[in-house]
């Protein structure tokens, strides 16, 4: 590929993927928002907060912090609601999202929604919600009481914003500002599903490309991920105890997933420590998983673990992707165009890792500081995400592209190396390569050309080789169902047919003949004539260690027995020749 190629391909790659960052940027803006039809507001002043014996007024909801909330606190927020007279008898409700926690909802004293309870009784981890809750008739200017209890150590800090509306407009509200979050969510999920789909044919193929699963995994993990952070699969489903268990597990599998494929991908030279780390990762997804299921430690408990494991599998893996990169692009290569592929792919696994890293660190800081992680988001690693999978694409269509032109140019090589030049049938090194791996039934014909050396004497070298050849094309037409047919040198000739039927053989040499008596009859020097044997490998069964090659011998055996009679034969067409040569002369000096 010359330098102008790869930089053209290169841009129009680039431009491709800038489209679409800025297609789905485009998205992600308030320009496709759906107004409201009733009005919507945000409850975020107004409130009291009490935790134990602390009871103190904030001014925002969103901006205020309690500390982490551990297994067993309550935290009660209390506000009154504003005249609800405008929406004339129309059903609201409020909407507020909690986590890890059970939630009870008073109006003036009156318990009109609950969520949780009947986990803790179970002894099950409480999800991660939204809590839609109706609000009775008549609530205007009453007192709305919130209880949240923490199940979990660490569970929750800070507030979500709670919001008061009819439930199409809060719905709308939720999910218009994560338009981003379900374009890229849904390819993700999309691709990698396509790709795991695919992976079963890519590892029986000829390449066994194992790496491919890894980036379904991958992808899968990425989406779901995106999803379940951003509660989106509560708009098709109704249970929110699957998609926070999702949302921990597609965390977890990232790791994983992404360290397999460099592993099995070759992207980076330190395997040992590469390998190490995958099964680290592995173990750690399924310990965690077996001992949720079994409720003896709930999977959102590791999730601080996981993060300063993955910061230091993150800053090695970018610190040594990073030299390979440096190194491949320096390196000099006798297939140029391989490092293409390469640098996208190492690339988005750059950008992705570093997204990613950028997420943990700013998700960690907004926990433990005064802003909460209810304003936490992911907006890198989903922006990563995309660019990644988008890189992978790439990767594996340059690399098919590269694939196919080292395997035309490697085909090539093997042709020169492995094919008889006057021929054009397999040479010697070919058949004795067959030979050593030839398993299964096998039938196997040697064959020697009759009378090459006598047509050399008497009407030159190139009346032998087109009588080589001509036997060449002879066999090529009478064995059509051979594994092999090669010339072994000189005059001898090999055949290996892939089955053990004698009558099958005998029609295929009977067919040879056949075609020897009619290209002789056309011909004014040249006498196609050959002698034969063959031998099947069920023959030597009785002998232990019998190969191939014995086969071969034992056919190369029986065909000189039927040469030597040919022998006898081919003293009679010399003598002929003889007679008729001395009669040629005899009869131009006469005239002369």
């Amino acid at each position: 590929m010359s330098v102008l190629t790869r930089v053209r391909t290169a841009f129009l790659s680039l431009l491709g993927i800038a489209l679409i960052v800025l297609t789905v940027a485009i998205l992600g803006t308030s320009k496709f928002n759906t107004p409201s039809e009733f009005d919507l507001i945000q409850l975020d002043s107004g409130w009291t907060i009490s935790r134990g014996s602390e009871y103190h007024y904030i001014e925002s909801l969103v901006n205020s912090y309690t500390g982490l909330a551990n297994r067993g606190d309550n935290i009660v927020i209390r506000t009154n609601l504003p005249d609800l007279t405008s929406y004339n008898d129309v059903p609201v409700g409020i909407c507020f999202r909690s986590i890890l926690s059970t939630v009870d909802v008073y109006v003036d004293s009156a318990l009109v929604y609950s969520f949780g309870h009947d986990y803790v009784e179970k002894g099950k981890m409480v999800p991660k919600v939204y809590n839609f809750v109706p609000l009775p008739k008549n609530s205007s200017e009453k007192t709305l009481l919130i209880r949240f209890t923490a199940q979990e150590n660490n569970a929750f800090s800070g507030f979500s914003p709670v919001y008061l509306g009819t439930y199409n407009d809060i719905s709308n509200q939720l999910l218009e500002p994560k338009r981003l979050s379900v374009v890229v969510g849904i390819f993700l999920m999309m691709f990698g599903f396509i790709l795991l789909i695919i992976s079963p044919f890519m590892l029986l193929s000829s390449s066994k490309d194992t790496s491919i699963l890894f980036s379904a995994t991958t992808s899968l993990a990425m989406g779901i991920y995106i999803f379940c952070f951003n509660d989106l699969f509560w708009i098709v489903s109704d249970n929110p105890s699957l998609y926070t268990f999702l949302e921990y597990f597609s965390l977890f599998m990232i790791s994983p997933s992404i360290i397999g494929f460099v592993l099995f991908n070759g992207k980076d030279r330190n395997k040992k420590i590469v390998t190490y780390g995958f099964m680290g990762s592995l173990l750690f997804v399924l310990t965690v998983t077996m001992m949720h299921v079994f409720n003896i430690a709930h999977i959102c408990n590791f999730v601080v673990l996981f993060h300063v494991t993955v910061i230091i599998q993150g800053v090695y893996m970018v610190i040594t992707l990073s030299m390979s990169l440096r190194k491949r692009l320096i390196e000099k290569s006798e297939f140029r165009g391989v490092t293409l592929s390469t640098v996208f792919l190492v690339t988005g696994l750059l950008l992705f890792m570093i997204c990613a890293q950028v997420d943990i660190v700013f998700f960690n800081l907004l926990k433990y500081s005064s802003e909460g992680e209810q304003s936490a988001t992911i907006n890198f690693t989903t922006v990563g995400s995309l660019l990644f999978m988008i890189c992978l694409f790439l990767n594996y269509f340059y690399h098919r592209i590269e694939y196919l032109s080292e395997s035309n140019v490697k085909e090539k090589l093997e042709g020169i190396a492995y094919t008889d030049a006057l021929t054009g049938i397999a040479n010697r090194a070919r058949c004795e390569l067959t030979l050593a791996k030839l398993d299964g039934d096998y039938t196997i014909i040697s064959l020697d050309l009759d009378y090459l050396k006598y047509t050399n004497d008497n009407f030159g070298h190139t009346e032998g080789d087109h009588l080589l050849k001509g036997f060449a094309g002879i066999l090529k037409e009478s064995f059509t169902e051979a594994l092999l047919i090669g010339r072994m040198g000189g005059d001898e000739f090999i055949v290996v047919l892939p089955y053990i039927d004698e009558e099958r053989c005998e029609r295929a040499i009977k067919c040879m003949v056949d075609l020897m008596c009619y290209r002789t009859s056309k011909e004014e020097h040249i006498r196609y004539s050959a002698s034969w044997g063959y031998a099947t490998n069920k023959e030597l069964t009785f002998k232990t260690g019998a190969t191939a090659q014995d086969v071969y011998l034992l056919a190369d055996t029986k065909m000189y027995s039927m040469k030597n009679q040919h022998h006898n034969q081919s003293l009679g067409r010399l003598y002929d020749d003889l007679l008729k040569t001395f009669s040629q002369k005899g009869g131009s000096s006469n005239e002369a």
